[in-house]
């Protein structure tokens, strides 16, 4: 590589150094001449930092101009999430799948290019803001399509099933889903430096009240509106996969169902942007198996417990950052909600699916 240009703005960058990051790049796609154009933080990423990188590229493997995605290393990984190496492994799997995600592209090992890894990857079209889906989703002529899709897209993410020789650094759990999250339910509530008693017997209440069914398939951990990414009508990609591991595919369903997730619109149980009966038509066309959809609502408990400790546990990070974030405090401020929606979902549960 002979020549390094730089467009304005490339200095926002905190970490890793624009210099080190365009040569290093430059040096991976054999490029002779390389423009960094600009740089810019993306919203969202309450663990890891993403910063769009626009290229211009003279010859290499990338010819002309370019978008890339850097995802950057957390400053404190939670205990319950992949590293950034784990999460470039299973991105390369998925990308020879079905599944709709970026492709990556490198890893930059620590100390190469940041004191941290950092990785490459593809910059998707369209939006995952939950108030522009949820805007899209809620007019006439897309009000079904974009949840029957997602629901199609969640069935080929819950196709997968654990063998040995795929995602071996994915634990399958000994126990069931549900007690696999109970201890890291418990572990994260001795970990918190104050009691959290209402917590406490939501997790007993789970206990108690544990469906008798369970399977184990791939699932994301995290999958909600805000993590997927639509163009218009069309789903560009599933995002952000750190929280991915061997569970019950209920496990995902009740998470992007739960309350907390549908940002106001409760009326829209999938997510805040459509009906359940659309995503579960979308669902059963693609799954290679029947779901018992009528353990869907404690999902949706166990999804808001879960929810209501990560916040408490945003907080606690909040306090002993150097930096102080705005994203952590806010978070920590909605345990209080959350809290009381699990009593209110806990009164009201009755084990049928369509419980509101």
């Amino acid at each position: 590589m002979n020549v390094i240009n730089f467009g304005p703005g490339v200095y926002d960058l905190p970490t890793p150094d624009p210099v080190r990051l365009t040569q290093w790049l430059g040096n991976k796609i054999e490029s002779k001449s390389i423009k960094l154009i600009d740089i810019s933080k993306l919203d969202g990423g309450a663990l890891h930092e993403n910063w769009i990188c626009r290229y211009l590229f003279e010859d290499g493997l990338f010819e002309g101009r370019q978008e890339f995605v850097l995802r950057m290393a957390p400053l404190h990984k939670l205990p319950q999430s992949l590293t950034l190496n784990q999460e470039y492994k299973l991105l390369r799997f998925l990308n020879k799948t079905d599944i709709i995600v970026p492709k990556v592209f490198f890893l930059a090992p620590q100390s190469t290019i940041s004191d941290d890894e950092v990785l490459v990857m593809q910059a998707l079209k369209g939006t995952s803001s939950p108030l522009e889906l949820m805007k899209n989703a809620h007019t006439v002529e897309n009000e079904n399509a974009m949840t029957r899709l997602l629901g199609q897209h969640s069935a080929r993410i819950h196709n997968i099933e654990p063998k040995a020789d795929i995602l071996n650094f994915l634990t399958i759990p000994k126990v069931s889903p549900v007690h696999q999250n109970l201890l890291l339910f418990e572990k994260i509530l001795d970990s918190l430096s104050s009691p959290l008693p209402l917590l406490e017997w939501a997790v007993r209440w789970l206990n108690k009240n544990e469906p008798t069914e369970n399977e184990i398939r791939l699932s994301h951990g995290d999958l909600r509106v805000g993590n997927i990414m639509f163009n218009n009508t069309s789903l560009t990609g599933i995002l952000d996969w750190e929280f991915a591991s061997w569970s019950d595919p209920l496990e995902d369903i009740g998470w992007l169902c739960a309350r907390c997730w549908r940002y106001g619109n409760d009326n829209k149980r999938v997510g805040g942007i459509g009906e359940l009966n659309d995503f579960i038509s979308g669902y059963d066309e693609i799954s290679n198996r029947t779901i018992n959809w009528s353990n869907l609502p404690y999902w949706e408990i166990l999804a808001t417990v879960k929810w209501a400790l990560i916040a408490h546990q945003q907080g606690q990070r909040n306090l002993s950052d150097r930096k102080k974030r705005l994203e952590l405090l806010l978070t920590e401020q909605k345990a209080d909600e959350i809290e009381h929606d699990i009593l209110t979902q806990i009164k009201k549960f009755n084990g049928s699916a369509y419980a509101k």
